[in-house]
């Protein structure tokens, strides 16, 4: 009973032995690994409060108006002249100009009317800043009645008209003044009659000059008004005048000539026939 005993105690024991040995041996390389690492916990945190309720945002003030613009200053590079102010005879902004030629005089031949003045007046135009063409033409006529005591006589009627031509030439230019030669043409013709039929008498006349005046032409843009000139002028002209006498059987003729300068015998006769204003567009 012993024995019996003993041997199945024994395979228990040996048993018993082998897994207490297993378990040492396992022991020190178990005590080798880390301890896992423990992260401590962490209390919630609290929320974040909501954001507050929007407000409406006012509305944007308009954009301040920006300044009025300056007009652009003129600059010049250091040592350079400013430009010269262009003058009054301007051609590309005025070329055309109209006004008074001056008074001239048209022989008619009558014994009681030698000759009749005429004003011209005429157009002026500049083809280019030196070059100019003038054209002027003049007319008058006289008549009327005489009442005497109910008797009415009828004046001799007297007619003339005269065409004037030049081309100015533009020497020399500055702001307000232009210095001129004017190479000129003119032709003039008058005439009367006395008495009626066969007693009548006609008287005519005709002159022809040719010749040169030289002077200024002053514009008035020194006062603002640079459309406006004013002409005095000189010179020298030939000139030939024919007065003719006719009745129904006889026809005369006396021609003069002569060769003199435009200003006559009185310093005031330049106001004449030698100043001219001419206003320009």
């Amino acid at each position: 009973m012993k024995l019996s005993t003993a041997r199945v105690c024994l395979p228990f024991l040996a048993g018993a032995l082998s897994a207490l040995a297993v378990t040492m041996s396992s022991a020190p390389s178990r005590a080798q690994e880390p301890a896992p690492e423990v992260v401590p916990s962490v209390p919630n945190e609290a929320a974040p409060a909501p954001p507050p309720d929007a407000q409406p945002q006012p509305a944007p003030s308009p954009a301040p108006s920006p300044p009025p613009a300056h007009p652009p200053v003129a600059t010049h590079a250091p040592g350079s002249e400013p430009p010269a102010p262009r003058p009054d005879l301007d051609v590309e902004a005025r070329r055309w100009a109209i006004g008074y030629a001056g008074i001239s005089q048209v022989p008619v031949g009558s014994p009681m009317l030698q000759d009749i003045t005429a004003p011209a007046v005429g157009v002026r135009y500049w083809v280019n800043p030196t070059v100019g063409v003038d054209l002027a033409v003049g007319f008058s006529w006289s008549g009327g009645s005489v009442d005497a005591g109910g008797m009415v006589t009828d004046k001799d009627s007297v007619t003339g008209f005269l065409v004037q031509a030049g081309v100015p030439l533009a020497l020399s230019t500055h702001r307000h003044v232009s210095f001129q030669v004017i190479p000129t043409v003119a032709f003039a013709r008058g005439q009367t009659s006395i008495g009626t039929g066969t007693a009548a008498i006609d008287f005519s006349g005709l002159r022809f000059d040719v010749g040169a005046r030289s002077g200024f032409e002053l514009f008035f843009g020194f006062i603002g008004i640079p459309e406006l000139s004013l002409s005095a002028t000189v010179g020298l002209q030939f000139e030939l005048r024919r007065y003719t006498f006719e009745t129904a059987d006889v026809r005369q003729h006396d021609t003069t000539t002569g060769f003199a300068t435009t200003v006559q015998s009185n310093p005031w006769d330049i106001f004449a026939g030698n100043v001219a204003a001419r206003y320009y567009f």
